[in-house]
């Protein structure tokens, strides 16, 4: 009786913890709520229309810059006992060269 009366007692503390994680998580979505009808009364306020502005965006992808082909590369110094310092001084240097 007394191992129910324990796993009873667990199960409501458990059930407690859910319940409070569950009621938080969906008070974020208030918040966000509340959030885009600040963002849309100040933007109201500017003349901004951001639905018009949307629609105005170009569609065209936009590609990421590209490195001229290089590509860092780390250099091994030999020396094992020198530590970390000397691998990541190398590293500085592989990138300044860049």
């Amino acid at each position: 009786m007394q191992e129910f009366e324990r796993q009873n007692e667990k199960m409501e503390m458990v059930s407690e913890v859910i319940g409070d994680a569950i009621d938080d998580a969906l008070e974020g979505d208030e918040e966000e709520e509340e959030t885009e009808e600040l963002v849309s009364q100040v933007l109201d306020e500017i003349g901004i229309d951001i639905n018009q502005e949307l629609v105005n965006a170009p569609s065209a992808a936009v590609a990421a810059p590209t490195a001229n082909g290089k590509i860092a590369q780390v250099q091994a110094t030999g020396n094992d006992d020198s530590g970390i310092d000397s691998d990541l001084q190398a590293r500085l240097d592989n990138l300044r060269r860049m």
